[in-house]
């Protein structure tokens, strides 16, 4: 009777354990379509979580060229329900859409002023204006407000990205001096202009950089300038944001699994924590249906590794990973 009993006890624990697990399925190198089934434009961007959403925010790249900003939420990574065009041509701003357009627009919450801000590369259409933009609301979803546009402490900028700090401290990168460094700008506090500029990898043209702070260590991938075709991602480590960053290494395959890193996405969960590597896998098969392709980080030695999946599963509440073992299917 006892060992019965005991034995019905672990069961009820292990159905319980099993009740508790969500796994959702990550699929990759497929169209993601909208609840309305449109598919989804949002490349180039990043996520931000508001409550139990995610919000992606990106480049609408359905007329190819001069992009507006599109905005969707998720709370599962399959259903992507369509916010708002945040960003507009000729509506938002009056040179966007004729003398200016934006690329990678990356989205931030300033935690002091309540502010929903967006930073992106503000360019002309033969790359000569090397600017960024800033725009800002008082709701994630919009409307948004352009608050400032040039170059940041004067330094010509293209390729950028963002990175908000443990401490609410807010970081723009891009790529500078006709794509030779990259400059690490601390924003202001209000997250609407930069205060001061760090040169990070001087004379070696990186770009798309993008930066997460796991435990005391700073990680960031970035590409090579190679237009839209891809190449071989590199990765590099420091205890400090603004220096001492270390070599840049390989990361993943020699063309980042067909894709340009966009951001370092942290869901933070119950039991733990998983970072994923977002990059877009441009003009697949032409820009307009390019792929947003999300890969689970590992770690082995201290070091971020990175491996392709077709397919893997994701407890989101739990914060755990794990692949899907096809040869069952």
């Amino acid at each position: 009777m006892k060992k019965t009993f005991f034995t019905l006890q672990l069961l009820c624990i292990a159905l319980l354990v099993k009740a508790q697990e969500q796994w959702t399925t990550i699929r990759n190198g497929i169209e993601w379509t909208d609840t309305e089934g449109y598919i989804v434009q949002a490349h180039g961007g990043n996520f931000l979580q508001v409550g139990d959403r995610w919000y992606l925010i990106g480049e609408d790249r359905a007329g190819s060229w001069r992009p507006d900003v599109n905005l969707y939420s998720t709370t599962d990574f399959n259903t992507w329900r369509f916010e708002a065009k945040i960003i507009e041509n000729y509506v938002t701003h009056p040179d966007l859409g004729s003398s200016r357009m934006i690329e990678r627009p990356k989205l931030m919450y300033n935690e002091k002023t309540g502010k929903f801000v967006v930073w992106c590369h503000w360019e002309a259409g033969n790359y000569s204006a090397s600017e960024a933009g800033v725009f800002e609301s008082d709701s994630v979803a919009g409307p948004y407000h352009c608050v400032w546009t040039g170059r940041p402490l004067g330094t010509k900028s293209r390729d950028c990205n963002i990175f908000v700090d443990n401490d609410g401290a807010a970081y723009f990168i891009s790529t500078t001096e006709e794509n030779t460094n990259l400059g690490l700008f601390r924003l202001s506090e209000d997250y609407h202009s930069a205060v001061s500029e760090t040169v990070l990898f001087k004379g070696e043209r990186r770009e798309a950089p993008a930066i997460a702070h796991i435990g005391d260590t700073y990680y960031m991938i970035s590409s090579a300038c190679t237009g839209w075709d891809p190449n071989q991602a590199k990765i590099a480590t420091s205890k400090n944001i603004a220096e001492g960053w270390s070599n840049l290494e390989n990361i993943g395959d020699r063309i980042a699994y067909d894709t340009q890193s966009s951001s370092i996405l942290t869901i933070n969960g119950t039991e733990g924590a998983v970072y994923i590597y977002v990059g877009d896998r441009w003009m697949d098969p032409d820009l307009p249906r390019s792929k947003i392709i999300m890969l689970p980080i590992e770690f082995e030695n201290g070091k971020m590794e990175l491996r392709y999946f077709d397919t893997w599963e994701i407890d989101l509440q739990r914060g755990k990973w794990r692949t899907i073992d096809t040869s069952k299917k």
